[in-house]
């Protein structure tokens, strides 16, 4: 019995993957589905809102997405237009109450440049809104303003990278305004992981109205496995570690498999790191290799695999301390807190 839980997940795919052999065939695995009480979503795309504000709406391009200037100015309109939207359904519902509540706006937007030219943009209206960045290099104090209560009469606005998607809940959230998102990604060719700007994977039901900075067509479905955006050197050595064959053949067999030049490359990456031998069984070998000492050790070692290899080498020169401090700092974005638009302040 397998019990996952996923929010993204393909159960079909996963169903198929391990579907067992019957009368010749494939008996694909019975997948129980609980239907649960899901809040009405209303979803609105720029096709839909293209005629409220006169916009022009361009293609997206899949290679090179973007967002224009154009469609900073569309979101604060939107946003301006909750009152309106929030009068109108307090008339519908015939609600006795005088203050009109201003419910909070989620935006996500995929990085800090993008969240402070919005931040400029909202702060040129000068509306009755509380605007806050949310984002991985905001300081604590800057994260806990996301939660605080409103001011009656104000608007709550939050500017978010997708940490407030994986990370954060805010409950007192109504509308979403969903962007461009950022995706790490890895490639083996520079042993790192990049940021890649790229088209909505989904629509995340974040409040009780998404609006979506794409068109009905421009919506994608994408679901990277861990193998296919992570680095794969540490896989390759529990791999080895567990003695059941070849890493290219074992990898080729899973659900999401990474390619196979980044198979190869990461074998010849762990090779030159010392992490394997050339031979295999004193035959050489182009994609595998035996498991050496130095590899054994760093499969026990929970950091990037040159920052072990700097570990063990402090411990083996009699340096390991200054080189446990060298790693530790490697390991870290950036441990400075940088306050959102107050540099100077920072600096000194």
């Amino acid at each position: 019995q397998i019990i996952l839980m996923s929010a993204s997940i393909n159960s079909k795919e996963l169903a198929d993957y391990f579907a067992l052999p019957v009368h010749n065939g494939l008996n694909p695995v019975c997948v129980f589905k609980v239907e649960g009480r899901p809040f009405a979503i209303e979803e609105y795309y720029l096709d839909d809102l293209k005629d409220i504000f006169d916009f022009q709406l361009h293609p997206q391009s899949f290679g090179q997405p973007a967002i224009e200037r154009k469609m900073y100015e569309v979101a604060v309109s939107l946003i301006q237009s909750f009152d309106e939207f929030e009068k109108r359904d307090n008339r519908e519902r015939k609600s006795l109450s005088d203050t009109l509540e201003r419910g909070s706006v989620l935006v996500f937007l995929p990085g800090l440049g993008e969240i402070r030219y919005m931040h400029s943009c909202l702060s040129d209206k000068y509306q009755r809104w509380q605007v806050y960045p949310l984002h991985a290099c905001a300081t604590l104090e800057e994260q806990s303003k996301v939660f605080s209560a409103t001011v009656p009469g104000y608007r709550k606005v939050i500017l978010a990278t997708n940490v407030a998607e994986s990370s954060v809940t805010v409950p007192d959230v109504k509308y979403g305004k969903l962007s461009k998102s950022c995706n790490s990604v890895y490639t083996s060719f520079v042993t790192f992981s990049i940021l890649v700007l790229s088209l909505i994977s989904r629509i995340c039901h974040c409040s009780k109205h998404c609006f979506c900075h794409a068109s009905h067509e421009g919506r994608v479905t994408i679901i990277l496995s861990s193998l296919q955006h992570c680095p794969l050197g540490s896989t390759v050595l529990k791999l080895k570690k567990l003695d059941i064959g070849e890493p290219r053949a074992l990898l080729a067999t899973a659900l999401s498999p990474p390619s196979v030049d980044d198979i190869e490359r990461t074998i010849v990456q762990l090779k030159e790191l010392g992490a394997l031998t050339t031979c295999l069984q004193t035959e050489e070998n182009l994609h595998d290799g035996e498991l050496t000492f130095l590899g054994m050790v760093l499969t026990e070692l929970p950091v990037d695999l040159h920052l072990g290899k700097l570990i063990i080498l402090g411990h083996v020169f009699g340096c390991l301390e200054e080189c446990l401090i060298i790693a530790a700092a490697l390991s870290l974005r950036n441990f400075f807190a940088v306050p959102f638009k107050k540099h100077v302040d920072a600096y000194r």
